[in-house]
């Protein structure tokens, strides 16, 4: 993510010989020249997100402890404790870190978005049994507990256990949580946390705002709909075999003349 007016990218990393995750800071103006790090307050950060405020980073640790030298193996599982940490942009020094109950604690946290109300919602990967149901998708306001959305036992199906991208609407009032492995987007109040419904498309992830109260969704085959929870998915680009969307999708609102 960009910070200080956009002079600075923060980016996400893990100094696997400390044990720890870093958020890189680079100067932008400087040839992305990288200047300094911090601490994220656990391991493994994956997305980090600015605050209204202007100065202040929320950060997703996921908790699970890896090593380049024993590829893609989890070597802590079972005493993996992901958290939020909200981080002084212009210090480094961590403000705030919350973590999840410990009944939850293989959820990692991976993805964030930030509502009209200064809440971060969250989505997670859940490392526990594959026949377990837990909660994937949970918000947070600072000086808090973290609130857990639960959901009907469809969504939670639906989900299964592992939410790609998290994206909240143009008003900032509805947040979409994407499932690929479910092929499931689950939308819901950013004001009550009720779920509002769903969107079903195979190999689902990609989510950012659309227009409206929409969002603009797409997936591993190509396709890309506008959708939301007042109706049924619009198609913009149907799938095809000459092309096949990342996890991820950026809205970038263009400058003003």
């Amino acid at each position: 993510t960009f910070a200080d007016s956009d002079r600075l990218l923060i980016a996400t990393e893990n100094d696997y010989d400390g044990e720890r995750g870093v958020a890189g800071v680079y100067d932008v103006t400087g040839g992305m020249r990288r200047i300094g790090e911090f601490f994220t307050g656990g391991l493994d950060p994956h997305e980090a997100v600015l605050m209204p405020d202007g100065k202040t980073l929320c950060i997703a640790n996921g908790g699970v402890l890896t090593h380049p030298d024993y590829g893609k193996h989890e070597l802590n599982i079972d005493t993996m404790a992901p958290s939020l940490a909200y981080v002084d942009v212009a210090s480094g020094a961590l403000l705030e870190t919350v973590a999840l109950s410990p009944e939850l604690h293989k959820l990692a946290f991976h993805h964030l978005a930030v509502d009209a109300f200064g809440t971060v919602w969250f989505g997670g990967q859940y490392h526990g049994a594959k026949s377990d149901r837990p909660p994937v998708v949970g918000r947070h306001k600072r000086g808090g507990d973290i609130e857990m959305m639960t959901g009907s036992d469809e969504v939670l199906r639906g989900l299964g256990n592992y939410i790609g991208a998290v994206a909240v609407d143009p008003s900032g009032t509805i947040v979409a949580t994407s499932s690929p492995v479910g092929g499931t987007v689950a939308y819901w109040d950013a004001a009550t946390g009720r779920c509002l419904g769903t969107t079903g498309l195979p190999d689902i992830c990609g989510v950012a705002p659309g227009t409206s109260d929409s969002f603009r969704v797409t997936n591993g085959h190509g396709a890309m709909v506008e959708a939301g929870p007042a109706e049924g998915p619009l198609e913009i680009r149907p799938a095809g075999d000459d092309i096949a969307w990342d996890n991820h999708l950026r809205r970038v609102v263009a400058a003003e003349e």
